[in-house]
């Protein structure tokens, strides 16, 4: 059985790993062009990881629950495992992930967890879905962590990009120390603008993480070829992180948005108490989606 999973219409092929449930192509027929990022062990070996249940680092490599100590890796355990292909047709499956045995030694939560893929037109829809199966309140982070390709229009590579969001506002940036939130605070981090011209040097000090902002989407685009772009949605997403590996020079940049974030440094490891955090109360179904869309002007 292959591990890949396709979806198909008349403008995209995408494509969906068993694996993680991890998206592994997004690819345009029309422009012959991938817009996800193809993994490079060097660089980057994955393509968009999904988080679960925690997004980021929790300190010390564990947390708590009613005082019993955890250990989870960076960003959880649902990338790394096999999940259920439940259903699929040409334009939509569905994966799922169930608590068993290894999750509860990592997380003391029993939970459903579906990811579904979903697509129309030009325009690819990604939803996360956590059933409480537990007889108590449940708690959990989960984000997107999806590669984009920074060289889509030919000729082209990182630093000829810009994103552009949706709206003009004062945004705030939590600032990173080796993973973890330091507590310090960028205000109005894009000083007034909406434009963040993509340099390497913008990531010398790890991910942008944006929290508190209004809009509701952004694009990515070549500053000399503003027509075609690629945008991504996230409204009612609480955080958005953006990252490329500062020290690769790679053409790529992730976006990411967030339901939780990494660990503040010498905070409590109460799992409870985590900022951003989501409490799931019994019987109760959490779902949030993002979309990726190629938009091309000249169409």
């Amino acid at each position: 059985m292959s591990k890949l999973v396709t979806l198909e219409n008349a403008n995209l092929s995408v494509q969906i790993s068993r694996n993680g449930a991890e998206l592994h192509s997004v690819y345009h027929k029309q422009h012959q062009q991938e817009y996800l990022w193809q993994g490079d062990k060097e660089v980057w070996g994955r393509h968009a990881p999904v988080l679960f249940p925690i997004v980021g680092q929790v300190e010390d490599g564990f947390y708590e629950v009613d005082d019993v100590k955890y250990k989870l890796p960076q960003h959880g355990f649902a990338r790394d495992m096999e999940h259920k292909l439940i259903t699929q047709d040409e334009l939509r499956c569905i994966f799922e992930l169930k608590f068993d045995h290894s999750t509860m030694e990592k997380y003391p939560y029993k939970f459903v967890f579906r990811t579904i893929y979903e697509i129309k037109g030009s325009k690819l829809s990604i939803t996360y879905q956590v059933d409480n199966m537990d007889m108590e309140d449940i708690y959990f982070s989960v984000g997107a962590h999806p590669g984009f390709n920074t060289n889509f229009i030919p000729n082209t590579s990182f630093e000829d990009y810009v994103i552009e969001f949706s709206e003009k506002e004062p945004f705030e940036r939590l600032l990173l120390d080796n993973g973890l939130r330091s507590g310090a605070i960028e205000h109005d981090a894009l000083k007034g603008e909406h434009i963040l011209p993509l340099t390497f040097e913008t990531f010398k000090d790890d991910a942008l993480i944006f929290d508190h902002f209004k809009s509701e989407y952004l694009d990515i685009y070549a500053k000399h070829y503003e027509d075609r772009r690629l945008r991504i949605g996230f409204k009612d997403w609480p955080l958005l992180g953006i990252w490329t590996p500062y020290q690769k020079r790679a053409d790529f940049v992730c976006i990411e948005p967030w339901y939780g974030v990494a660990d503040l440094r010498d905070e409590n490891h109460d799992f409870k108490e985590k900022y951003a955090n989501q409490v799931l109360h019994k019987e109760e179904t959490f779902s949030a989606t993002f979309t990726v869309e190629i938009i091309d002007n000249e169409d």
